[in-house]
């Protein structure tokens, strides 16, 4: 099923890529657009939602520099299972595509460790070149 434009605007949907690397990003949309390969479906959206909810925990979580673990306790829940987090900038400025780093992994999770249909479903949604060292991401360039 399709996530509309209109469930879009007001919500803050995780959602989740992987890089040129094979490393894996969460992005917290924070009333954002979302990729069309996201927004294609809501079924396999939160079949990964699901699968990295239950993943074990890899290592702590390493928040961004300014980041208050209050405010992180989400972003710190991926990082800790292998996940670079993103939350947006500027909320529910649906034209606003930039995205600040929150936590990052101390052990990276990679796509080829994921399972098959996992794989699958997350290499629909790239983003070109490296996030290992960013600590902005214009999730525009994310397809």
């Amino acid at each position: 099923m399709l996530i509309p434009d209109h469930d879009q605007i007001d919500a803050d949907i995780d959602y989740f890529a992987t890089d040129t690397n094979g490393h894996i990003l969460h992005v917290a949309s924070g009333g954002g657009v979302l990729p069309a390969s996201v927004a294609a479906s809501q079924t396999d959206l939160l079949a990964l939602h699901q699968h990295f909810l239950t993943r074990p925990e890899t290592g702590a979580a390493q928040l961004a520099e300014g980041v208050d673990m209050a405010e992180a306790s989400g972003a710190a829940r991926y990082a800790r299972r292998g996940l670079f987090s993103f939350a947006k900038i500027n909320l529910h400025n649906r034209a606003d595509s930039h995205y600040q780093l929150v936590a990052r992994p101390a052990v990276p999770l990679l796509l080829a460790e994921l399972p098959p249909e996992m794989a699958q479903l997350l290499h629909r949604t790239q983003l070109p070149g490296s996030v290992a060292t960013l600590d902005q991401l214009d999730a525009a360039a994310i397809a």
